[in-house]
C-alpha cells in the first residue's frame, strides 16, 4: 500500500486523474440521492395536486347544485310575489280604509277628515318628477286645500321619496294648498323627523329606533 502512495505521490498527474474519478463517482451518488428525495417530493405534491383537483370538482358540483336551488327559489318567489301582489291589489285599498278609521280621532285633531278620502290617480303630466308617471293616491280635496294620505304599517325611508313625489305631482296641477298625512303603524324616528320637517303630518302608535 505504501508502494501505492509513494508512486501516487511521485506523479501527480495520476493523483489527479484518481482524484477526479474519485468527484464524479461522489458527486453522481450524491446527484442520484437528491434525485430520489426530490422525487419523492414530486410524488408528494402530485398527489396533493390530485387531492386539491378532487376537492374542486367537489365544490364545483356543490356549487352548481346551490345554484339550480335558488334559480328554482327565485322562480317560487317570483310566483308567490304574483299571487301576494294580485291579494294586495285587491285587499290593500280596504286595509288602508281599515287603517285611516283606526286613526280617525287623530286625523281629526289634526283637521283631517278620513271619511272624504278617496282612492284614485294622478298623472304626471308637466313632468315634475317623471312625465306622464301614474301614481296611486289616497286624496280628498276642498275649497281650501288638497289632502293627501300615505297610509303604511312600517314607514321606512322609501316613505320619505313616495311622499315628496306626490306632493310635487300633486302641487304642480293645484294652485291651493297640499296638506300630507303619512298614517302608519309603525314609523322610524329619523324618517318621522325628516317628513315633519318637510311639513308632513305624521301620525303613527310607535316611533322606533
Amino acid at each position: 500500500m505504501s508502494e501505492v502512495i509513494e508512486s501516487l505521490l511521485k506523479n501527480p498527474q495520476l493523483l489527479s486523474a484518481l482524484a477526479d474519478k474519485v468527484y464524479e463517482r461522489l458527486k453522481d451518488e450524491i446527484v442520484i440521492k437528491r434525485l430520489d428525495e426530490n422525487s419523492q417530493v414530486i410524488r408528494q405534491l402530485m398527489e396533493e395536486i390530485r387531492s386539491l383537483q378532487q376537492a374542486v370538482k367537489e365544490h364545483s358540483e356543490a356549487i352548481k347544485s346551490l345554484q339550480r336551488t335558488t334559480i328554482a327559489l327565485v322562480r317560487e318567489q317570483r310566483k308567490l310575489s304574483i299571487a301576494i301582489g294580485s291579494f294586495t291589489g285587491r285587499a290593500g285599498r280596504g286595509l288602508e280604509r281599515a287603517m285611516l278609521n283606526l286613526y280617525k280621532k287623530a286625523l281629526v285633531l289634526h283637521g283631517a277628515d278620513p271619511k272624504k278620502v278617496v282612492h284614485g290617480r294622478v298623472v304626471d303630466t308637466l313632468g315634475v318628477v317623471e312625465k306622464n308617471r301614474i301614481f296611486e293616491v289616497d286624496f280628498y280635496e276642498t275649497n281650501d286645500q288638497v289632502y293627501l294620505f300615505e297610509v303604511k304599517n312600517y314607514a321606512d325611508e322609501a316613505v320619505i321619496d313616495q311622499v315628496l313625489n306626490r306632493w310635487k305631482v300633486f302641487s304642480s296641477l293645484y294652485t291651493k294648498p297640499v296638506k300630507i298625512f303619512v298614517v302608519a303603524n309603525y314609523v322610524e324616528r329619523e324618517v318621522k323627523e325628516e317628513l315633519e320637517k318637510e311639513g308632513v303630518e305624521v301620525i303613527a302608535s310607535q316611533v322606533v329606533d
